[in-house]
């Protein structure tokens, strides 16, 4: 009788203190550290420990935050991603509990990840054991049903699986695999604890885009960019220079030059690099004061104490982006060596494992077009574009029109096979043309218009070039053009012979056209980027319009097509939209080679009396 007495009284003031015990309001990393045990096949098995990877304390700090509705996290392969989740998941359970649903790319992979690693969790996390159903009834094999009341579903992104009850917490993994629209179809089940303010999504993934979307198009592109944009940077070990910076696998300095993961530049003789002796001289260089890093644990332990976040674009209350690349963690000789081989198997026109490289390792949204584009590199030098250069031999002015009064227009300065940009941007109308050609102090005859639109008519480009005194242009297919000499010999250039512009006006004037070899001139502004020979201003006095500029030069992109048969590869310029920097870089090109700045890159070339011929004719008006 005794003992039924005291019985009641402790299951009493057991419920008591189970109901009325505060909430515990630790760091998730804190809290975890006393009940989440990791087991194989977890790589880091033991109690969870994350003096390691200090990274991933602001995103369980955001997780917790009752002000955040979502936290996206853009991490590299193995980069622990889905350990945050299976963290996150055990914690909101015991501490802030609600329907929660974890969905995964597969179903397979949701009930394969639920059983070796999200279950074995719970078994071993002291306060969510008592929460675990003594009625087995309760624990099907993607849900289980709490003691609490609430539930844990496990899915994959099926239709089915995401039109049910009602969720507060969903963690969605990998969503790069998933096919467009799946992502809101998932996110609609939160939509009760969304007017309520107390749901939250957390979106894991590397980078990539989805199957048939284009890549800013698609789901993940779009939630990602919607938070407010975090990057991990770390600090330099040279105690002189003591700057922060993003650990990244490569960036580029204002003056061109390259920073991060280098090595020697070790080639074979077809040209591929000799990785085998590249890779062991692997050394990452700070971008302020250029100092060699060696990996190891000390650059990385130091990396791991001195890193922070950093804001990297306008900050959002709700919506947070984390964002790290693999550097950080792993051996970089690795990295080099895919990287290496990456680069070999592009020049075989092989993009695959250039384009994996960036979406697992760097953790970047890239797709084939955008991976083509990100290869430039414009120099930038220091120098006024108002100021006397006195290496400077010509000056052109080149304009593509695309509608009836909008231009775009660039002037550059050109030395023996190197070029300076003094202006570029956009201007409407032939009369603001020509207040440019004076300001820049141009020759008439040295000012190209493109008259591949509108050539025609009283308002057309030919009769703006009588007017004016320009010179009309227009690209070609053909890689090059029979030139008849006087001694009957037959040459090929890169331009056509002059040909004139019917205006089409009823007079009897016409307008000096050259026709000139696209492909030619696209390859010979590629050679002079590579070459550090097209030189820019580091400094702009209008950002936006710089910014214009260098997206519209990296529209064009270059692409090799191998031939396995011949063991030849066969390079073409994809074109764009919103290229015309890059046509209007095709006729400065083309101006350099008529006046002998560059060499022509045709097969032959016309001697200079010839080309001398050719200049004196386009400066009359007619044939």
């Amino acid at each position: 009788m005794e003992d039924l007495a005291v019985a009641p009284d402790a299951g009493l003031a057991q419920a008591w203190r189970e109901t009325f015990t505060p909430r515990d309001r630790r760091p998730i990393p804190e809290w975890a550290h006393d009940y989440i045990w990791l087991s194989p096949p977890i790589t880091k098995t033991g109690w969870f420990d994350v003096s390691s990877s200090r990274h991933w304390i602001p995103i369980f700090a955001s997780l917790q935050n009752d002000h955040k509705r979502e936290v996206n996290i853009l991490k590299p392969v193995r980069g622990g991603g889905s350990l945050i989740g299976d963290v996150f998941c055990p914690w909101t359970i015991c501490n802030d509990p609600g329907p929660y649903m974890d969905v995964f790319q597969t179903e397979k992979v949701a009930n394969d990840h639920a059983e070796e690693r999200i279950k074995r969790i719970f078994e071993s996390c002291a306060p969510l054991k008592k929460l675990l159903p003594s009625n087995q009834h309760k624990v099907r094999d993607n849900e289980i049903l709490f003691s609490h009341g609430h539930t844990w579903y496990v899915r994959g992104p099926s239709l089915a699986n995401l039109q049910a009850k009602g969720i507060r917490r969903l963690r969605l993994e990998e969503v790069w695999m998933w096919a467009q629209g799946k992502m809101a179809e998932a996110e609609g089940r939160i939509g009760d604890y969304l007017k309520m303010q107390t749901s939250m999504i957390l979106r894991v993934s590397q980078g990539g885009p989805m199957d048939g979307v284009e890549m800013e198009e698609s789901d993940w592109f779009k939630a990602f960019h919607r938070g407010q944009r975090l990057e991990w940077e770390v600090q330099c070990l040279n105690q002189a220079c003591g700057k922060h910076f993003d650990p990244v696998f490569g960036g580029t300095r204002p003056d061109g030059s390259f920073w991060g993961m280098t090595w020697n530049r070790y080639m074979l003789p077809n040209g591929d690099w000799d990785i085998p002796k590249a890779v062991p001289t692997t050394r990452f260089e700070c971008p302020h004061c250029a100092q060699p890093m060696m990996d190891g644990a000390r650059t990385k332990g130091e990396w791991n104490r001195t890193g922070r976040y950093r804001l990297a674009s306008e900050p959002n209350a709700k919506r947070d982006s984390f964002h790290w690349e693999s550097v950080i963690d792993f051996p970089w000789d690795e990295l080099v060596e895919l990287w290496l081989e990456a680069c070999n198997a592009e020049k075989r026109g092989d993009l695959k494992p250039k384009l994996q490289f960036f979406q697992k390792r760097r953790a970047m949204f890239r797709d084939e077009q955008s991976l083509l584009k990100g290869g430039l590199n414009l120099r930038r030098t220091v120098y006024e574009i108002n100021s006397d250069w006195p290496e400077e031999k010509a000056r052109f002015l080149t304009v593509d029109r695309q509608e009836e009064d909008l231009f775009w227009w660039s002037v550059r300065a050109w030395s023996d096979e190197k070029s300076r940009r003094l202006g570029f941007g956009k201007c409407y109308g032939f009369a603001a043309i020509e207040d440019l050609r004076i300001k820049f102090k141009v020759q008439p005859n040295r000012t190209f218009v493109d008259s591949g639109y509108e050539a025609k008519g009283d308002t057309g480009v030919y009769a703006a070039c009588l007017k004016y005194g320009w010179i009309a242009i227009k690209g070609a297919k053909e890689h090059c053009f029979p030139h008849r000499l006087k001694n009957k010999r037959v040459v090929l250039k890169s331009y056509a012979p002059l040909a004139w512009g019917d205006p089409n006006t009823g007079t009897r004037k016409y307008c000096p056209l050259i026709r000139f070899s696209k492909p030619q001139m696209n390859s010979l502004v590629q050679r002079l980027i590579d070459s550090g020979h097209w030189e820019e201003p580091i400094t702009s006095e209008d950002p936006e319009m710089e910014k214009e500029y260098n997206a519209q030069m990296a529209a064009r992109v270059k692409k090799t097509y191998w031939n396995a048969k011949t063991g030849v590869g066969e390079t073409v310029f994809k074109e764009s939209k919103n290229d015309h920097a890059r046509d209007l870089a095709n006729g400065q090109c083309m101006g350099a080679v008529l006046d002998d700045r560059l060499p022509d890159p045709a097969e032959e070339r016309l001697s200079a009396g010839e080309k001398a011929n050719i200049e004196h004719r386009t400066s009359n008006s007619e044939p």
